[in-house]
């Protein structure tokens, strides 16, 4: 099934001021780094940072020069159906991607920035084209001497379109996956952020082994205990999702 294109965008602050976002990403800065020397470039997004739940992933997506896949949006700005069906076609025609996790032990045990680093790298080690230069969403450098930064690079750049649309399907169909072991929590719906129906579920069941112990609210049901039980571990087959320390909670 096709889909009509979208031109939504969204609002931000610019030096007091409400502006908008581009309604469709552009090819000008692959363009202007392709015109410096590159030969390929690369799009890279990070998916699930603020979650209490599940893992991080980060998305890391290549096109070939020139390559135009219609329709490509800030993923944010898709509804479910469209997100799935672009990100079949962006893994159908990029010349590489991969998707990294670091789930909540790693996140725990390293930190949340350290976390998304190794998430990363793995993205990247998963692809099988190396590209000269990342244009990663955002401010903060988590990839490396190569990265360029790109402030709402979703909305700016369709490299990094398409790897927000890859990492946030792979993430939300793995969410769907734990929602079948922890029911209490609504994963499905809420993805592991603290919805309603999530934080209801902490209150009755206290936190599973896919929530992060690093944010204190899990900490403190987890030391104070609640009402209820603790789920019993399990584990979810990722294949396809992520690397050695990232394919299980």
């Amino acid at each position: 099934m096709a889909y009509k294109a979208t031109y939504r965008t969204r609002t931000y602050l610019k030096k007091g001021e409400v502006a908008r976002t581009r309604p469709v990403p552009g090819r000008h800065l692959e363009q202007a780094a392709l015109a410096a020397g590159a030969r390929l470039v690369g799009g890279i997004d990070e998916v699930g940072v603020g979650a209490w739940a599940g893992p991080v992933a980060v998305g890391a997506v290549v096109l070939a020069p020139g390559e135009r896949i219609y329709k490509l949006r800030d993923s944010k700005l898709l509804d479910p159906p469209r997100r799935e069906w672009l990100a079949a076609r962006v893994r159908e025609r990029a010349l590489g991607y991969g998707i990294g996790l670091a789930w909540p032990a790693e996140i725990d045990e390293v930190g949340l920035s350290e976390a998304i680093r190794r998430a990363a790298a793995r993205a990247v080690g998963a692809m099988a084209v190396s590209p000269d230069v990342f244009l990663v969403d955002g401010k903060w450098n988590f990839v490396g001497p190569t990265a360029r930064m790109v402030v709402r690079g979703d909305c700016e750049s369709v490299s990094i379109a398409a790897a927000s649309i890859v990492v946030k399907v792979a993430r939300d169909r793995l969410m769907t996956d734990l929602a079948a072991l922890y029911p209490s929590y609504a994963f499905e719906e809420n993805k592991g952020y603290p919805a309603p129906r999530h934080l209801w579920g902490l209150s009755a069941y206290g936190p599973c082994p896919v929530h992060r112990r690093f944010y204190a609210p899990i900490r403190k049901l987890e030391e104070e205990g609640v009402p209820g039980r603790l789920l019993p571990v399990a584990t979810v087959t990722a294949a396809g999702y992520g690397g050695e320390k990232g394919d299980r909670p």
